[in-house]
């Protein structure tokens, strides 16, 4: 099926190639379409006939709202309380139980047009992170056009972090070295909470934790 990319098109295309691994229906329709979720679900499904997205129904859980980070650290400022990170983590997800969820996936074709790399699907258990993820990706894109478009995903910055903690995304500088690291928090626990800080505390890097 032969069909026109629109602006619209093109930006979510190449957020999915680039800088997030899926995007659940009714983010989309709240982002792109101004909450029209007819709209976004017909425009979606052309995408998908056309060959450029895949459609899949998962169980996630509703996500709390993300507003602004949990956590904002950089070098310099004292380490933080990770019991007390964790607790404000983990507080939001109570009453938050599993339910089926349309998101899409970009194709192999649509991430090599775009310049990605091949990624394996998302697990079914990290569907709901993976939300999380593109739902801090689209409060950047609200906010700042500008530094949405320095967002680069897990996927693209994996060969380069061999042996370092791998972050969900990173803004990065015009040689693509990470100026600041995104990681979407979650339920995580205290350890997991410090892990993350000590790693980008390590290779003085700031961080945002949502």
């Amino acid at each position: 099926m032969s069909l026109r990319l629109h602006r619209r098109d093109l930006l979510l295309l190449e957020a999915l190639a680039l800088r997030i691994r899926l995007v659940g229906q009714r983010q989309a329709a709240e982002s792109f379409w101004a909450g029209h979720l007819a709209n976004a679900r017909r425009r979606l499904m052309q995408l998908v006939q056309a060959g450029f997205l895949i459609r899949a129904i998962v169980n996630a859980q509703p996500l709390p709202e993300l507003l602004a980070p949990v956590l904002r650290w950089q070098p310099g400022q004292p380490d933080p309380d990770a019991q007390q990170v964790s607790f404000q983590l983990q507080s939001r997800w109570r009453y938050r139980a599993l339910r089926p969820t349309v998101v899409f996936f970009a194709t192999e074709t649509t991430i090599a047009q775009f310049g990605g790399r091949e990624r394996s699907r998302t697990l079914v258990t990290q569907t709901t992170h993976d939300l999380g993820v593109t739902s801090v990706w689209l409060r950047f894109y609200q906010e700042s056009t500008s530094s949405a478009q320095l967002w680069v995903g897990e996927d693209i910055l994996a060969p380069s972090r061999v042996g370092q903690k791998l972050p969900d995304a990173a803004l990065v500088n015009a040689h693509g070295d990470p100026n600041l690291l995104i990681e979407f928090g979650g339920s995580y626990g205290p350890q997991r909470v410090k892990d993350f800080h000590d790693d980008a505390s390590a290779r003085q890097l700031p961080y945002q934790l949502w």
